[in-house]
């Protein structure tokens, strides 16, 4: 296998891991980077790990303390089959690609999928009328396996759903899926190929745009040297873009409400729910979660980049959110709500997925405008991107054989295959029999393994995404603390200075004075 890839964070705590923080550039050594990826999304994560798979010296720079810290952690989870996409698009193209490479890919890097299947409902004269519309468009789109059913049949197959259902459009291959341990797994595969990552490092500046070799200049003051640039920094793209002169564009926080409902309403539906999409949203679905819960959202609200309080939720935007998803399943009104956020995507002005190659600097493409299906398209975008640094920005490629592109059997997550019922696993680590999250059923092993696991995971928000411990009914009220104790215990970092999501959360008020 190829040597593995550094692993720093940019952490001024001094009690944290001296191994693993950022101290100067030299840590890098002096070869400059064939390719920079500045934002570690679910995008520049399946980036990394396509080009791990070659011989080229690759680094991929987050701001946040962990992958998929963005926009990715607060999609839908769904894998879109691209039959609503607009029609020959690159968007479109891309979907429809990846849709059907997804559950071979998901099955190497281990993330849990299920294929589910969608149903797009029409509850009135005007919506079933737009049914024969988004029929069409599907098979235009290149998935014709979808199927048009009158609203006896779509009650036979589902039947809670509302009683003025006049029609639908089965969609099968629409999936859930795991997005966190999506972005995980991209990162650690390339990590483990020889890709330098960096977390918890902001881009402030780059000098010599416009020659070979440029220079990133970090907010602490660090300079690192590469080829090649490609901002796949989400709402920060823009605001990237500025920096480096590139081409304008226009792009916003849209923000998406969603409401989290017990694990017991989970059975009460089989398939997605979808409602008629309109020009600017897929609108409020209702669906089951690759987590055994339901899930109701989103909602579609713009911002400016100037507005503080874009990741809160709003009580009247989430009533509003109940009653349009309860108008597709009624018995929804009754469901307990257990938890409520807010995800941003980015909007772009110019359009989905708005990319720019040698964006006025040689060396440099711009990605903007991937938004609700990022995740679904992740690894054909990922390849797009990689023909174009070929065709367009001079990248040689030369296919490393060493190169791993799977993860063994030990890598799902133990929410979904557990080790606690099993004696030989529990008699091989007791660990795996010390259940810390009752809620769902985590084990003070599957803590950590994630924090002995290649990215080194060190926040309580990084913890909970691997492992789902904080998720369910109680939200953490009862686990938060247990789990920082295990971090702080095997990692050697003081109770109080365990952290939320990095430096500034941590969960003590004395330790900090931003929390």
């Amino acid at each position: 296998m190829s040597k593995s890839g550094k692993l720093l964070y940019n952490w001024p705590d001094n009690n944290f891991d001296e191994s693993l923080k950022f101290h100067d550039a030299s840590q890098l050594g002096d070869i400059p980077y064939d390719v920079a990826i500045i934002g570690a999304g679910i995008v520049g994560s399946a980036l990394a790990y396509q080009l791990s798979q070659y011989k080229v010296k690759v680094l991929l720079v987050e701001k946040n303390y962990d992958v998929g810290e963005g926009t990715t952690k607060g999609s839908s989870a769904i894998i879109h089959t691209g039959f609503d996409a607009a029609i020959d698009t690159l968007e479109s193209e891309l979907v429809t690609k990846a849709s059907l490479e997804w559950p071979e890919l998901a099955a190497k890097l281990k993330i849990p999928l299920r294929k589910c299947g969608a149903i797009v409902i029409a509850i009135d004269e005007e919506q079933e009328i737009q049914l024969d519309k988004v029929y069409e468009k599907g098979i235009k789109n290149g998935v014709t396996d979808i199927q048009k059913l009158s609203g006896k049949e779509v009650k036979e197959i589902e039947p809670n759903v509302s009683e003025k259902v006049r029609g639908g459009v089965l969609v099968p291959r629409e999936s859930l899926a795991d997005p966190f341990s999506a972005s995980t797994a991209f990162s650690e595969i390339a990590l483990q190929n020889g890709t330098d990552i960096i977390l918890g490092v902001e881009v402030t500046a780059i000098e010599n745009k416009s020659e070979k070799i440029k220079t990133l200049v970090t907010a602490c003051g660090k300079k690192i040297k590469t080829k090649r640039i490609v901002n796949v920094a989400g709402l920060g793209s823009e605001h990237l873009a500025r920096i480096y002169g590139g081409e304008e564009f226009d792009t916003n926080p849209r923000r998406g409400q969603f409401l989290i409902f017990d694990k017991y309403s989970g059975s009460e539906i089989n398939r997605i729910f979808l409602p008629i999409p309109t020009a600017k949203t897929k609108g409020v679905l209702v669906a089951p979660t690759i987590f055994g819960n339901l899930l109701a959202g989103p909602t579609a609200e713009d911002y400016p980049h100037s507005y503080e309080n874009i990741s809160e939720t709003t009580t009247e935007q989430l009533q509003l959110l109940k009653e349009g998803a309860s108008k597709l399943y009624p018995k929804l009104q009754e469901q307990p709500v257990i938890n409520i956020f807010a995800g941003v995507r980015s909007n772009c002005k110019q359009g989905s997925y708005w990319i720019r190659c040698n964006d006025n600097s040689p060396g440099i493409i711009t990605v903007a405008g991937v938004r609700s299906t990022g995740f679904t398209s992740s690894p054909a975008l990922a390849r797009y991107l990689i023909g174009k640094l070929q065709d367009e920005l001079g990248l040689n490629l030369e296919e490393d054989p060493d190169a791993i592109d799977s993860r063994p059997e030990n890598k799902w997550p133990g929410w979904w295959k557990p080790g606690y019922n099993i004696k030989e696993l529990v008699d091989e680590n007791p660990d795996n029999g010390k259940i810390v999250c009752f809620c769902e059923q985590i084990t003070k092993a599957d803590v950590i393994r994630q924090l002995d696991s290649p990215l080194k995971p060190r926040t309580l928000d990084a913890i909970k995404r691997r492992t789902r411990a904080g998720m369910g009914r109680c939200q953490g009220f009862d686990c938060m603390v247990p789990i920082a104790k295990i971090i702080s215990d095997h990692c050697k970092i003081p109770l109080a200075e365990i952290s939320k999501r990095g430096p500034g959360t941590e969960i003590s008020s004395t330790s900090t004075s931003n929390n």
